[in-house]
């Protein structure tokens, strides 16, 4: 009974070194640090915006005409009215068979790092060297973030050149794109009834000044032929029949003269009608345009944003030896620091 009582003491040195109690120490506090929750930092991260290719709106909106004439005018004559053109929307449904690809991307980056001003600098830099834009910039001693626009065409080489400023460890990468075809094929479908109502416009127009051409030219004959009979009959001898007959080519004369004014005010205001429907839609042509421009240079541009966070050394750590590494590091050396102490300080 006595020898395994002696045996059991015997486990413990009769000192604990300091180097062994330290160990102890740290090995409990960086438990207790890896088990508490998980910091959390201030990350901006710009997850979408927005895609969609807004139609301009200028001073005078495009137009057309419905063909139904429900304005009655000064003159006794109606107009019509003019209604304004539909802009493109977004066919969320575009054909598998088009497989253009029009992709807009977004470029996200979160950095970690022991001096944020800095290497916000270098970013700044970075963005202006790759013929970029900033949009946005705020920097502190504990964080920083860059919104930027840059040209597709740099996009690589400047990933690259980003990307290499911390160690992967320090880095987090979030990437997203967005094909716009659908707004393009809506854009290319009002092209094309752009186009076609413009056509269609114009041959209007033509119609409308050949008819007015013939009938003014008609009217034109019949007066010029009134005119030469009333020269005839008032050369004759005036008799009761000669002055009725005089007075019909008259009266007849008259009436077509009207009949001319009449039409004269109506072709005009055809015309100006005509000139309308023609000016506004070169105008929705023009927006359409426009908007393709847009479009086209919208995924020629690679938007996105670049946090910067700092780091302390206990976080660097914690990146290298992750979860219960360390406090299992610590362990393992206060179990040898022990083991040593009986070594050097084992009980007689």
């Amino acid at each position: 009974m006595t020898d395994t009582q002696t045996k059991v003491s015997s486990f413990w040195p009769r000192r604990i070194s300091w180097l062994t109690a330290s160990l102890a120490l740290l090995t409990v506090a960086s438990f207790i640090a890896v088990s508490g929750p998980g910091r959390q930092y201030p990350i901006s991260m710009e997850s979408s915006r927005g895609s969609g290719v807004v139609a301009p709106m200028a001073a005078g909106v495009p137009s057309y005409d419905t063909g139904v004439s429900n304005e009655q005018t000064g003159d006794g004559m109606t107009s019509k009215t003019l209604y304004p053109y539909p802009y493109p929307y977004p066919n969320p449904d575009a054909p598998i068979t088009d497989t253009r690809e029009f992709l807009k991307v977004y470029y996200n980056a979160s950095m970690r790092t022991r001096d944020v001003q800095e290497l916000t600098r270098r970013v700044e830099t970075t963005v202006r060297g790759s013929d970029g834009r900033i949009d946005q910039e705020s920097s502190s001693p504990q964080y920083g973030s860059v919104s930027f626009a840059i040209p597709q065409s740099r996009y690589d080489a400047f990933r690259t050149e980003l990307e290499s400023f911390v160690g992967n460890r320090f880095l987090s990468i979030n990437i997203s794109s967005q094909n716009l075809l659908p707004q393009k094929l809506s854009i290319e479908e009002q092209q094309k009834q752009a186009d076609t109502a413009l056509t269609d416009y114009r041959a209007a127009r033509q119609r409308t000044v050949n008819v007015h051409a013939n009938t003014a030219q008609s009217l034109k004959s019949k007066i010029d032929a009134d005119t030469a009979q009333l020269l005839v009959l008032r050369a004759q001898t005036q008799t009761p029949q000669t002055l009725a007959e005089i007075q019909a080519v008259t009266d007849d004369r008259t009436a077509l003269q009207q009949r001319l004014v009449s039409e004269n005010a109506s072709y005009t205001a055809q015309l100006n009608n005509a000139d309308r429907n023609i000016k506004n839609a070169e105008d929705w042509q023009k927006a359409v345009q426009t908007q393709d421009k847009t479009l086209l240079d919208n995924v020629a541009t690679v938007t996105g944003t670049v946090s910067i966070q700092w780091i302390s050394l206990w976080d660097t750590v914690l990146l290298y030896l992750p979860g219960f590494w360390i406090p299992f590091i610590f362990f393992v050396l206060t179990l040898l620091s022990f083991l040593n102490d009986r070594r050097r300080f084992a009980r007689e």
